[in-house]
């Protein structure tokens, strides 16, 4: 009868320390002013400041009132 008790509670224990874990990872985390702006400058980084339809680097090319041949346009 000692044995079970035991078990139960090493399995309530277990159970407990589970179940918590598994709510601490599903909190909510945010992220540093910091590393927000640096998110935003980066994604700022892809886009061509002349062109308002969409023009990014690396492409074959992209007409956005004058031929851009470094940029393609974004779909």
């Amino acid at each position: 009868m000692k044995r079970n008790i035991i078990k139960v509670a090493l399995f309530a224990v277990f159970a407990f320390v589970a179940g918590y874990g598994v709510y601490t990872s599903q909190k909510e985390t945010s992220m540093s002013d910091l590393a927000m702006e640096n998110v935003e400058a980066l994604a700022r980084g892809e886009e061509n400041p002349l062109c308002p339809n969409g023009c990014y680097n690396n492409g074959n090319g992209c007409y956005c009132y004058t031929w851009f041949p470094t940029y393609c346009e974004a779909n």
